[in-house]
């Protein structure tokens, strides 16, 4: 281990190796350009941003920290996602990923990150507390046999004068959303232009009518041999799905696509109008989520604790809640409704208490799963002290009850950046 250095990219020649690692890691696809494309082009994104192992001055192996703005209801989050990974063949299972993510980890830290995420490879990343926790890659299958060909509405591609009117979408999109992307004018611009040039690249599509004009987004690859969309306006009349489903046949019969993937939230008004299709849905995949720091994210969020908590039949709540993860506790103590503290420290009995692993707190926090679905899966989650001993001052249904409300599921759905 000794013969290897663990530190930032910093300069143009360590981007023509990050290019060649990539291209050979991963091919046949072209994920060095991607890299490239980031690197030149994307907003916020540098050389600081690639994490790299070298062995004397060859990187062998290299991950991108990837800057994100999230929603969760007006509250915004920094983001950072761990993407691109890869290795050199003969470097591989030498720990190199493991010394390059410590760095990784101390600049979350340190820059006061909310939350780390990874879209990619399941089941390896829960030892670094990663956990499902969004929902992403949705599978709505529309056969294409079922889809009139009615292309009677203006269509053509977006270009970057439409971006305050993409905004607009977006910002009509979050209404309906809990936590959400945000998309600066600069990453529209990139999504239409530069981000063309990679295989990650995508096309958006203005359907105008007289009073109003609404807009798709289709992925050039996408998973599956379907035509992928992974956006589309919310609020789309009949008669505009209809055109929006024709127009979508004509592009996948083009490009030889045996059916249309709507990668949409499950609620998303074009998915419930492809049921009337005849389309399949299929499991879904989901965004790996560590929150950065508990406390930290939970002081951020108390706005919507508290405005959850007004709104509810716990208006006065008064005391000390519990999430009690068996190996720390999270106390959030309340006065008329209010969040006066919030600490991780075993305190005094609370007066409400959910016990719940760990590894099921950041689904619970984000709103991805209930406590009580939770629960259906976990026995380790449960309210008060519903499966310890009965007590007459902490019955479990009021607790239940109560974190009902503090946590509820949510509609959550990320828009890509890139």
């Amino acid at each position: 281990m000794n013969n290897y250095t663990y530190t930032k990219a910093n300069h143009s020649n360590d981007l023509e190796q990050l290019v060649e690692l990539f291209n050979n890691v991963f091919a046949p696809e072209k994920v060095g350009q991607f890299a490239r494309i980031l690197s030149d082009f994307f907003p916020g994104f540098s050389f600081s941003n690639w994490y790299v192992a070298k062995e004397q001055d060859k990187i062998v192996s290299a991950f991108a920290s990837i800057p994100w703005q999230w929603s969760f209801d007006d509250i915004h989050l920094k983001v950072a996602e761990l993407g691109i990974l890869g290795t050199c063949e003969e470097h591989r299972n030498k720990g190199l990923f493991k010394h390059n993510n410590q760095l990784f980890e101390h600049d979350l830290q340190k820059q006061e990150y909310d939350l780390a995420v990874i879209q990619g490879i399941p089941g390896i990343y829960h030892r670094l507390g990663y956990y499902y926790a969004l929902p992403m890659e949705n599978h709505t299958e529309v056969p294409l046999h079922s889809i009139p060909s009615d292309l009677s509405i203006d269509i053509r591609e977006a270009q970057t004068d439409d971006i305050p009117f993409l905004i607009e979408e977006e910002t009509y999109f979050k209404k309906n959303y809990n936590i959400t992307s945000n998309r600066s004018p600069e990453q529209w611009q990139y999504i239409l232009k530069e981000g063309r040039k990679s295989e990650y690249g995508s096309r958006i599509f203005i359907i105008k009518t007289t009073n109003y004009q609404y807009y798709l987004r289709i992925l050039d690859g996408g998973f599956g041999t379907g035509l992928t969309i992974s956006e589309a306006s919310m609020s789309m009349p009949v008669d505009v799905q209809t055109a929006a489903f024709s127009l979508l046949k004509q592009e996948a019969q083009k490009l030889k696509k045996p059916y249309l993937r709507l990668n949409l939230s499950g609620s998303h008004p074009l998915v419930q109008a492809a049921h009337h299709l005849g389309a399949t849905v299929r499991p879904s995949y989901a965004w790996q989520i560590k929150i950065v720091d508990y406390i930290r994210f939970i002081n951020k969020i108390k706005p919507i604790l508290e405005k959850r908590i007004k709104s509810s039949a716990y208006f006065d709540l008064t005391g000390l809640t519990a999430l009690n993860c068996y190996q720390f506790q999270v106390n959030i103590e309340w006065k008329n409704g209010l969040i006066t503290g919030i600490n991780q420290e075993y305190a005094e009995e609370a007066s409400y208490t959910l016990s719940i692993p760990e590894h099921l707190l950041t689904k619970l926090l984000l709103g991805y799963r209930s406590w009580r679905e939770l629960q259906y899966i976990n026995p380790d989650v449960f309210p008060a002290d519903q499966y310890l001993r009965f007590s007459i001052e902490q019955p479990s249904e009021a607790c239940g009850s109560l974190f009902d409300v503090l946590f509820p599921k949510l509609n959550n759905w990320i828009n890509l950046e890139y």
